[in-house]
């Protein structure tokens, strides 16, 4: 039976060493990152914590909210690339099926469930058991998240694309060598963290019209507690790119347990003519292989360069659950 609890400090640590032994391990699922997620977005959601215990050990952890008659995991696909419940793999079954039950004796009507990795066990099993409950269930594809097994050395990495975006990217890296004051930084623990922040921030609404209009106050708020607390906990990696002086790029990578994510990126197109995007994140791609990281994950949406620079999809799906009256 499923236990409730009102707040993620309530069985921080236990979330953490539950997380560590799931299938679901992400920056996304920690209890850092969902409690900044709710600090900010929790208005007019209701709060719906629940775990599993066996034998005096959690073995399963369904962070949830509410509003209206639905039922959703903390996060959205706006924030959080990748989401799910939090479960120990041999009680995958046993949790979902209680986490059903709560949902059918619940007053909602729906269980949406957003950002769901392709080897989720949650996508495995749930359809089957929401179907065996006799409650519909709709799974969609909802995005691609492409990313790169990453190589021993980066020759080996060149050598792995295909033979166009070889060429193109040596090409690019040589002209851009020939900038005498161009300079690469790479911020991960600094006394000027706010004004890192404020250029990255700043090249973020210069990229596109859409990402200016994407980040509102709240959202900026939201964006700087992560780059906060990501700096503290050693997750951080900020790349940023200089040219005679003015900033040309930034992309905002966060490192977690050998794989190194991501997650923004912004620039200055009166550097366009140097492919300044392309190149810097060529360039967190080498730092990740000269730091032994073996995956590089570019997540969510399928933007050109990921693919340029040797990306292949992972998909994620919505699952929506519905009651078969509704």
């Amino acid at each position: 039976m499923l236990k409730q609890f009102e707040s993620i400090s309530d069985i921080e640590s236990m979330w953490s060493s539950l997380l560590a032994k799931s299938n679901t391990d992400t920056i996304f699922l920690t209890p850092l990152w969902e409690s900044v997620w709710w600090n900010h977005f929790s208005k007019g959601k209701t709060w719906h914590g629940l775990y599993l215990e066996k034998n005096r050990q959690i073995v399963g952890i369904a962070p949830m909210w509410s509003t209206g008659d639905t039922l959703s995991l903390i996060g959205n696909t706006e924030t959080v690339d990748y989401n799910d419940f939090i479960i120990l793999p041999e009680y995958a079954e046993e949790f979902l099926n209680s986490v059903v039950d709560h949902f059918i004796i619940s007053n909602n009507n729906y269980l949406n469930l957003y950002s769901i990795h392709e080897n989720s066990q949650t996508k495995t099993l749930l359809p089957k058991i929401a179907k065996e409950k006799g409650l519909t269930i709709n799974i969609t594809e909802e995005d691609v998240s492409p990313g790169i097994i990453l190589p021993n050395t980066w020759d080996d990495f060149l050598a792995g694309l295909n033979k166009k975006d070889r060429h193109e990217l040596r090409r690019k890296l040589r002209r851009l060598d020939t900038v005498e004051n161009c300079v690469v930084q790479v911020i991960d623990d600094s006394d000027k963290l706010d004004e890192y922040f404020s250029i990255f921030i700043k090249l973020m609404k210069m990229s596109r019209t859409e990402k200016e209009s994407y980040l509102d106050i709240e959202k900026e708020s939201y964006f700087k507690s992560i780059f906060e607390i990501a700096a503290d906990n050693k997750y951080l990696k900020l790349f940023l790119m200089s040219i005679d002086g003015t900033y040309a790029s930034a992309s905002l990578c966060f490192d977690y347990k050998g794989k190194r994510l991501l997650y923004n990126s912004g620039n200055n197109h009166d550097f366009d003519y140097y492919s300044v995007g392309l190149l810097l994140h060529s360039l967190a791609i080498k730092d990740a292989i000269n730091n032994n990281f073996k995956y590089f994950d570019f997540l969510r949406g399928d933007e050109q360069y990921k693919y340029k620079l040797g990306g292949s999809n992972k998909q994620v799906y919505t699952l929506e659950v519905s009651k078969n009256d509704q």
